[in-house]
Formats: C-alpha cells, sequence, structure tokens
C-alpha cells in the first residue's frame, strides 16, 4: 500500500439485523438512551489495545442532534467509557456544518465516501500523541469512520481504532 490505512482496527459488538438493527434504530431516531449501554453490556469481552487513551464519539451534526435528542455515538461512548474505564472526550472531534451530508445521496461506496470527505475537524491540541478509540452506533460502509479517522490522524492522533454497536453483513 502506497500509505496506510486511518483505522487501524474495527470491533463491533453485533451484526445489525434484526432485534440488534431494531435497538440501534430506536437509540438512533428516539433517543432512547438507556438502550446504549444495554448494547455495550451485551456485547460482552471489551478489550482495548494498551495505547488508547480516550474514547471519541463520531459527532452528528448539529440540527440532527437536536432533531433526535442527541447523539447516539455519545451516548454509547459513555457507556463504554463507564464499562472499560477510559475517558471520553466529544471535544476531540467536530462535525462541520449544521446539517451535515445525507446518506441517502449515496448510490454507492463510492459516493459514500465522497459526501462524507471534509465532514469533520479535529482539534490538533487534544487528538495529538493520542490512541483514540473511535465509537459509532452502525459500520456500514466504512466511509464515516475512515474519514473520522483520516482527520484524527492528521491532527496527530498516534492510532485511531473504532468499535460500533453493530456491523453490516
Amino acid at each position: 500500500m502506497s500509505r496506510p490505512l486511518p483505522l487501524r482496527e474495527l470491533r463491533a459488538g453485533f451484526v445489525y439485523d434484526g432485534p440488534v438493527r431494531a435497538a440501534v434504530l430506536t437509540l438512533k431516531h428516539q433517543g432512547v438512551q438507556a438502550i446504549a449501554p444495554l448494547l455495550v453490556e451485551l456485547a460482552g469481552s471489551l478489550q482495548t489495545a494498551s495505547d488508547i487513551d480516550v474514547i471519541v464519539p463520531v459527532p452528528i451534526p448539529l440540527l440532527r442532534r437536536r432533531r433526535r435528542g442527541g447523539n447516539q455515538a455519545a451516548f454509547i461512548a459513555q457507556a463504554l467509557s463507564e464499562r472499560i474505564g477510559l475517558p471520553m472526550d466529544e471535544s476531540i472531534l467536530r462535525r462541520r456544518g449544521w446539517w451535515g451530508p445525507r446518506q441517502a445521496q449515496a448510490q454507492s461506496r463510492a459516493d459514500r465516501r465522497r459526501i462524507v470527505r471534509g465532514a469533520f475537524a479535529a482539534d490538533t491540541a487534544l487528538a495529538d500523541g493520542r490512541g483514540i478509540l473511535l465509537v459509532d452506533d452502525v459500520a456500514t460502509t466504512m466511509a464515516t469512520l475512515n474519514e473520522a479517522a483520516r482527520v484524527l490522524r492528521e491532527a496527530g492522533a498516534s492510532t485511531v481504532d473504532a468499535w460500533t454497536a453493530a456491523r453490516a453483513q
């Protein structure tokens, strides 16, 4: 490879199907925060690499956050933080723009990568030299996680791993 991938490792608690899919969608669209600790608890063993210093949830645009009553990734990240004893910091990575790219516009994986390009900004002072565990609700095309990891690495993060509640098959 001419350049390494920004994301070192991805782990997911579940496959995004059946009752897990229903739970994630309820957390995401209805803001039922109590689902987040259940997903983390039921995911079982949650090992992180020894060089991970902080948990960072994938941010969502402000209007979407207001409409949903919060950020589902932050709810999951907080539950994960409490479970494994690492601090969570929402200020390291932020979403650019009020609304953000629309996933519905993506017709392919390449479209999704193009749509999320430039969607994030990272605080260099907070990311520099730190090992980051990036947390999101679902990994589908990996475009969002890879773009967020790329921005964090460019801001100086020593490594970026990811954990999601679920992953697409």
